[in-house]
Order: structure tokens, then sequence, then C-alpha cells
């Protein structure tokens, strides 16, 4: 592995690893705390942490997804096919992020914005919840074969 791979490729775990533990809290944590609230307060929460998380985590989603793109265009061993199934299951994540989550989290973060409870509140909810059980394998694969390179090329 060259030296400028080993950089390029802790940027892309570190950053996935930012998307996967966000995610991991909502799917292990998050969820069942979500449930005991209010739905006004669920929609709250939920709406002002989507304010502040579609602002600021794009920027670990770029990152990882660059990363990977770099390291599968310019790797030249049988090692790119790590990174390429890494960037799919990224890209993967994205294109159902944007189709199933990001909908969801408009709705809820207006309605938090608004000070309003939305009438489907709790639907809304479990429908982004049950996305976190695609989203978060997805990442683990990513995550998995970032990091399988790192172990191969070590060895």
């Amino acid at each position: 592995m060259n030296h400028w791979m080993w950089p390029v490729s802790l940027v892309g775990i570190l950053s996935t690893a930012v998307v996967c533990g966000t995610d991991m809290f909502f799917l292990t944590i998050g969820r069942a705390a979500l449930r005991m609230a209010s739905p006004s307060a669920a929609t709250e929460i939920m709406g002002f942490f989507h304010l502040f998380a579609d602002a600021r985590m794009p920027i670990w989603g770029v990152l990882a997804i660059l990363s990977n793109l770099l390291l599968v265009v310019l790797s030249r061993s049988g090692q790119r096919w790590f990174y390429l199934a890494s960037l799919l299951m990224l890209i993967l994540f994205v294109i159902l992020y944007n189709l199933l989550s990001k909908p969801i989290n408009r709705l809820q973060t207006e309605a938090a914005k608004a000070g309003k409870t939305l009438d489907n509140a709790r639907e809304l909810q479990v429908s982004w919840d049950r996305v976190l059980l695609i989203r978060v394998p997805l990442l683990v694969v990513s995550l998995l074969a970032q990091c399988l390179v790192l172990l191969v090329a070590s060895a």
C-alpha cells in the first residue's frame, strides 16, 4: 500500500464511522427513547436533530465517498474491489437517505421550527426507524470493507 493511501483510507474509515455511529445510536437507543416520548416531544426533538444533522452530517458522507472513490481510481492492487464495494454501499446509503429519510426529516424539521405536532408523527418516526434497518447494514459493510483493506495490506 502506498504511503498516501493510509491517510486517505483513515479519512474514509473515520468518516464512515461517524455516519455509522450516528445511525447505530438511533437504531439501538434513539428508537426506544422516542417510542416513550409523546408525539409532540418526539417531533420537536427529531425536527431539531435533523435541522442540525442535515446541515452538518453531509461533510462526513462526502469525505467517505470521495476517499473511497479516490482509492478505487488510484489503487493498483486487487484490494480496489474492497473500496469499490465500500463505495457502492455508501452510494446506496445516500440514495436510500434521499428517497426515504430526507422527506421525513424535512417534515419533522418544519414542524419543530413552527412549534407544531404532526398528526402522523408516530407513523413518520416508525417509517424513519425502519429505514435504519437497511442503512446501518450498508454502513457496516462499507466500514468492514475499508478495514479489511488495511488488514490485508498490513499482512
